[in-house]
């Protein structure tokens, strides 16, 4: 993803903002970036911390240095990441940046830089130590918090940065981009609801470590809205079993299968109340599934607290299978 070119397009504020403070050497100790899901908050985090350390800046970070490229490689000691998107980050992981932003840096640059990728995925000890960091912030030392619910951030935290806020881009011009991108256009649309950019989903539709789990959840979605055809509810039942559930094995493929059927039924809600869909590549079939299913509201509520669940220490399994039965029982 081209960081500076989507800033410079898309959230031009936060780009002069940035300019600005960096050529006027009037940086913040602490940022908070804020956006709706699907933003790409760490993307932008990391670039503008890039900026700062960046050896020949062009208005921000030039992405061709040896200290980018090492940042881009996880390989410059004072410059970590904690990323909460999968996980809890604990009191033990700030303690390590405490602990080691204390010492003199490795680095002649002398700055060190730390991100918290999804602040409020954070346990109450470790929002207390970072409390206690931003209090009292040592010479040098940035910090880049991001967030996708400034309401779940403690206005403590918040009155310690400088907010910035990504604005959400239309989501009709992030699939356009991505199709123009060559992002075959239902992928275009699935993804559009998990990545607010279409350089980014061009760039998940070939990353190889990500792309079987999307694979096996997309096949996993067509096979459940064909399942959810059938009259005979036994008969859906038993082909999502066999057929759908053994495919979403993990959680990353969980996360995107869930999100796939929030999409898919809040479209169904959508052409009940003459909208058009979003996801207009199964127009089809999901304007059958509009006359075909009831309870839709309750699917929706159900799939929406089984999606919450994916990131506690839930059996994936167990949880797909007991969504399907749920659904599938009240349809």
């Amino acid at each position: 993803m081209q960081v500076a070119k989507y800033l410079q397009t898309k959230q031009p504020i936060i780009y002069r903002t940035f300019v600005r403070s960096l050529e006027n050497h009037h940086l913040s100790h602490a940022y908070l970036i804020s956006g709706n899901p699907g933003t790409p908050l760490l993307q932008v985090a990391k670039y503008l911390a890039k900026s700062i350390l960046c050896d020949n800046p062009d208005s921000l970070a030039c992405n061709n240095c040896i200290t980018c490229l090492r940042v881009d490689d996880d390989n410059y000691p004072d410059f970590i990441v904690l990323d909460g998107s999968t996980k809890t980050i604990k009191k033990e992981e700030v303690g390590n940046i405490e602990e080691q932003f204390e010492k003199t840096a490795f680095e002649s640059k002398g700055i060190m830089i730390y991100i918290i990728h999804l602040v409020e995925n954070m346990g109450v000890e470790a929002i207390n130590s970072i409390l206690k960091f931003l209090e009292e912030p040592g010479s040098e030392i940035y910090a880049f918090l991001t967030t996708n619910n400034e309401n779940n951030v403690l206005p403590t935290i918040i009155s310690r940065c400088q907010l910035l806020r990504l604005k959400l881009v239309n989501r009709q011009e992030v699939i356009d981009d991505a199709v123009n991108l060559t992002v075959p256009q239902e992928d275009a649309e699935l993804l559009s609801y998990f990545y607010n950019d279409g350089e980014l989903i061009f760039d998940i539709v070939n990353d190889k470590e990500k792309i079987d789990d999307y694979k096996d959840a997309k096949n996993a979605f067509v096979d459940f809205l064909e399942a959810l055809k059938k009259d005979d509810k036994r008969e859906a039942i038993y082909y999502s079993q066999t057929s759908i559930i053994p495919l979403v094995k993990t959680k990353e493929s969980a996360r995107f299968f869930l999100d796939m059927l929030v999409e898919a039924f809040e479209d169904i809600l959508n052409i009940q109340q003459g909208k058009s869909p979003i996801l207009k590549s199964y127009d089809t079939i999901l304007k059958e599934l509009s006359n075909k299913l009831t309870h839709i509201d309750e699917s929706l509520i159900e799939i929406l607290k089984d999606r919450n669940l994916i990131n506690l220490n839930v059996n994936t399994s167990l949880l797909m299978d007991h969504l399907v039965f749920s659904i599938i029982k009240e349809k």
